[in-house]
C-alpha cells in the first residue's frame, strides 16, 4: 500500500437544476468534473459528487421525502417525524431519522454503499433484506448477489471528505481511482501495464488540477505518465 501525504487545495460547485413541469419533477445534476449543492423544501441540505443526479417530485414532502439518487451524495436530513425521507438508488433504498450520511450509488459501480456519521439509518433492498445502522458504520450492498454487508471503518470519514474538496483513498486499488478521476475531471486513464492497476493507495490529497493528482501518484509508484489531450496513459517505470 501506497501512502499519500500532499496537500493542495482547490474548489469548485457547479449545478444545473431543471423543473421537469410535464412530469412535476425537479432534476439537481453534476456534470463530471463538477460538484453540487442544494436545499430541499424542507431544509434538508445535500451535496452532489461529481457525476451524479438527485430527482424529487413537486409533492415532495406532502405524504413522504422520496429522493431518487444516481451518483454519489452526502445529506444532512431535518428531522420531521411525521414525513419518511428515503433515499431511492437503484436497488438500494435508505431510510432516515434526522440524520447525516453518504450514499454513493454509481449505476456502473458493482456495489452501493450507505456510510452513517449521524443518528441512524435503515438501509437494504425492502422485505426482509435491510439493516439498521449506528454511527460510523456502513453497508455496502452487492448489487448481483443482492447481499448486504455491514462494517466499521479506521477512516469512516473519508467517505465524506470529497465535500471538501479532498481525495480519500483507503487501500483503493489504481484500477479504481482511475474510475473516479474520470467522474472528477472527464477524462480518460489508459493502462499500458495490467500490472500498476492492482497498486493500492491510502491516504488523503488536497487536490486543484488533474496533473497534481497524477503527478502526486507518480511520485509515490513506479509508473509513468503521458497526457494526451483528454487521455492520460500509465505504464510501468522503465
Amino acid at each position: 500500500t501506497i501512502l499519500l501525504c500532499i496537500s493542495i487545495s482547490f474548489s469548485f460547485y457547479l449545478y444545473t437544476q431543471k423543473n421537469l413541469s410535464a412530469s412535476n419533477e425537479y432534476i439537481v445534476s453534476a456534470e463530471k468534473g463538477q460538484r453540487a449543492s442544494v436545499t430541499l423544501p424542507d431544509g434538508t441540505k445535500v451535496w452532489l459528487n461529481s457525476h451524479t443526479e438527485l430527482r424529487y417530485k413537486s409533492d415532495y414532502g406532502v405524504k413522504e421525502r422520496n429522493v431518487f439518487l444516481n451518483g454519489e451524495a452526502y445529506f444532512e436530513v431535518s428531522k420531521d417525524k411525521e414525513h419518511r425521507f428515503v433515499v431511492n438508488a437503484g436497488e438500494m433504498a435508505v431510510e432516515a431519522l434526522g440524520t447525516a450520511f453518504n450514499v454513493k450509488a454509481y449505476n456502473e459501480d458493482p456495489d452501493f454503499v450507505a456510510t452513517l456519521f449521524e443518528g441512524s439509518i435503515k438501509a437494504g433492498t425492502g422485505d426482509d433484506n435491510n439493516v439498521i445502522l449506528t454511527p460510523d458504520q456502513h453497508v455496502s450492498l452487492n448489487r448481483k448477489s443482492k447481499s448486504l454487508t455491514v462494517g466499521i471503518s479506521e477512516n469512516v470519514l473519508y467517505a465524506r471528505m470529497w465535500r471538501n474538496n479532498e481525495l480519500a483513498f483507503e487501500k483503493e486499488k489504481l484500477d479504481d481511482i482511475a474510475v473516479l478521476l474520470n467522474r472528477m475531471y472527464n477524462v480518460q486513464l489508459k493502462f499500458k501495464s495490467d500490472k500498476i492497476r492492482q497498486y493500492r493507495f491510502s491516504g488523503v490529497i488536497k487536490n486543484n488540477s488533474l496533473d497534481n493528482v497524477i503527478e502526486i501518484i507518480s511520485l509515490t509508484a513506479p509508473i509513468i505518465y503521458e497526457s494526451h489531450g483528454d487521455t492520460i496513459i500509465l505504464d510501468e517505470k522503465p
